[in-house]
């Protein structure tokens, strides 16, 4: 990767004025091996995951069923089950509120953010804390149907709303841009004869011509040392597997029509794969997958071929098309998780993408019918590096009313969503500026 590089080599100019870099440092800067890096993405749906009971489905159709607070033993609901795959690998929050519990379509100006929907966005700040290998792309928006007809996306930089990119076309030539196939070398770190900073020889000659002598020499030494290192890698029989990273595998099929309803399947999981594959090639850490906007207006053509999904969570038609179209958003989450499973891990050799992220699958709202905020679920799922309390991997319920801060007169105490969002950010070596209560919360992860 082009900038990588150019960033690398300014890095090694500062430091080299500083202090020699160990040959395990040059390793890291090199090619990153071994080196568990946290990503994270968030997939948010649109109107709610139907928690209120409706055409026979008394207790709704996705919280966990169990009577126990904290626990591996529940069964799950059918909006739920979609993403049973990963279930032991998931932990389902219960006992959220956002804003004042009620406001409609709303709650998408505050559900990734600060309760006075005031301050930057988590997946904005994560982006800024967790860099990738190109610093240019500190967080990738994608937002397939998420503005048509209004622009109500769930990102924001500051008071200032994202909008994300539409078009997995123009998505993919911006997380890609760059960057090399690396089919040619079998999956492996490049086998290529020619030197290593060869593509960026210029760049080279430029730093050195505005470096003094000793410093000059510094870098030479280092510049030698990773050279040398490359060339041990190449010869190794155990070189670094980066077969992930193949743009061309993921890139969009032709012919995708980005506002067509008749190609809503298509688009979603062209969206999916660019994600995915930029995160495997290491090119960021932190997505945003937002599956069309609040009040959803595109139809799915696969649960009703006139009725949009935003009808269908008002339950203005058949229980079917109440119940199958909040299924079809759990089945593209589904697939997006399958894709993090499929892909290797940048950073650690023979784990998978899935291993090391923690994907958050909330919406802007617990119901699309009545509309309303109490009770938002937050699901985490993923191997997050080993540092979600997922129950030793055999997932887990787990109720927060009785650590509510706030009171609801129907929900009793609940917990601020903002919290969740501070106990990520704890989780990922950062924080969050909110104001108000933004204490995190406990046995949640294993290093907050």
């Amino acid at each position: 990767m082009k900038s990588s590089r150019r960033s690398f080599l300014k890095s090694m100019a500062t430091m080299g004025a500083a202090t020699p870099l160990s040959m395990a440092g040059m390793s890291r800067l090199a090619f990153a091996a071994d080196n568990p890096k946290l990503k994270v993405v968030f997939a948010v749906i649109p109107d709610g995951f139907a928690v209120d009971g409706y055409g026979g489905y008394d207790q709704g159709l996705w919280f966990p069923e169990t009577n126990e607070k904290d626990t591996s033993n529940f069964g799950l609901r059918p909006m739920s089950e979609a993403i049973s795959k990963y279930r032991n690998q998931s932990v389902f929050l219960k006992g959220l509120i956002v804003g004042s519990g009620t406001g409609g379509h709303n709650g998408w100006t505050t559900i990734l953010r600060d309760s006075n929907a005031s301050q930057s966005s988590i997946d904005v700040i994560l982006g800024d804390a967790l860099p990738g290998a190109n610093p240019t792309v500190k967080r990738i928006f994608a937002g397939p149907h998420a503005e048509i007809g209004a622009a109500w996306t769930v990102s924001y930089q500051g008071s200032s709303r994202i909008s994300p990119e539409a078009s997995p076309y123009v998505l993919f030539n911006d997380v890609f841009n760059g960057v090399s196939d690396s089919s040619q070398s079998n999956g492996n770190v490049s086998q290529s004869k020619d030197h290593l900073f060869d593509p960026v020889l210029n760049q080279i000659n430029e730093i050195k011509a505005n470096l003094s002598g000793q410093e000059r020499v510094k870098l030479n030494d280092h510049l030698d040392a990773v050279e040398t290192l490359a060339s041990d890698l190449r010869s190794s029989s155990t070189g670094i597997d980066y077969s992930g990273c193949n743009p061309g595998s993921h890139e969009p099929i032709n012919g995708l029509n980005i506002h067509s309803a008749d190609y809503r399947d298509q688009i979603t999981d062209a969206h999916s794969e660019v994600v995915a594959g930029a995160l495997s090639c290491g090119i960021s850490r932190v997505a945003t997958l937002q599956i069309g906007r609040s009040a959803d207006q595109v139809v799915i053509k696969s649960v009703s071929s006139s009725r949009n999904p935003h009808d269908c969570a008002h339950r203005y038609g058949s229980v079917d098309e109440w119940k199958n179209s909040r299924i079809w958003y759990m089945n593209k989450v589904t697939e997006l998780l399958d894709k993090l499973d499929s892909l290797p891990d940048p950073d650690v050799a023979g784990d998978s993408l899935l291993d090391h992220t923690l994907v958050v699958l909330t919406s802007e709202m617990a119901d699309g019918a009545p509309e309303h905020m109490q009770d938002v679920p937050v699901t985490l799922i993923g191997g997050a590096s080993g540092l979600l309390k997922n129950n030793q991997g055999q997932g887990r319920f787990y109720d927060l009313y009785d650590q509510g801060e706030r009171s609801h007169w129907k929900m009793g105490k609940a917990v601020d969503m903002q919290r969740v969002w501070a106990t990520i950010a704890a989780a990922a070596g950062t924080s969050v500026p909110y104001s108000g209560n933004a204490t995190t919360i406990p046995n949640l992860f294993t290093n907050v």
